[in-house]
């Protein structure tokens, strides 16, 4: 019985440490976002300032703040995706390891299933979460960024092209973030299931 009571109780605080540790990289996240939204901010004002426009002899400086600028969004996006994921591997691990043990713990389980049912519903925002949003709005600010390029006039062929090639990346990494078909988001249970390593211990 005794037995039973401390399982019960560690399974209890490992349940809170997850989901506390699931509110930090949420926050986590949306800190990198507002982070993200000041630095490109800042960057596009000093690149609009009239002298760089005006003065071509300045567009290797304004490509440097625009380079910088995407660099900054992939960066983001980069830890996006790792903050999603790790959410991703606990929300799924409660669900599994944890809640099936624990009467009256199914907040990620029918949370999960809920989410899922609301997809086939177009008008649904919930169906959406936090990491699409976010993935589009990093692919519109990258868009938007290489965009200021041609409006500045650097026609300089390399720069564009770097600038093109950068912005191809940052795409590549925000249509991850809301496609998850790379392996990255792919998680193999049974590897980390108790029961499937009874024998381990044979095999060392």
């Amino acid at each position: 019985m005794e037995n039973k009571e401390q399982k019960y109780n560690s399974q209890i605080e490992e349940y809170k440490s997850l989901r506390q540790e699931i509110m930090s990289r949420q926050n986590a996240r949306l800190l990198i976002l507002g982070f993200t939204v000041t630095v490109i901010g800042t960057i596009l004002g000093l690149t609009l300032r009239e002298e760089n426009i005006v003065q071509t002899k300045l567009n290797h400086y304004a490509f440097a703040l625009i380079t910088f600028a995407i660099v900054i969004i992939i960066a983001a996006l980069v830890l996006t995706i790792h903050h999603t994921q790790q959410i991703d591997v606990i929300s799924g691990y409660i669900r599994i390891f944890i809640e099936p043990n624990v009467e009256g713990l199914c907040w990620e389980t029918r949370w999960t299933r809920y989410r899922g049912s609301m997809r086939s519903k177009r008008d649904s925002a919930l169906s959406l979460g936090t990491s699409k949003p976010l993935a589009v709005f990093y692919g519109a600010l990258t868009i938007g960024t290489f965009l200021l390029s041609l409006v500045i006039g650097l026609r300089w062929f390399p720069d564009r092209a770097l600038l093109f090639g950068l912005m191809l990346l940052s795409l590549s990494r925000s249509a991850d973030l809301y496609l998850r078909r790379t392996k990255g988001w792919k998680i193999d249970w049974k590897v980390v299931d108790d029961k499937s390593h009874e024998n381990e211990g044979d095999l060392l």
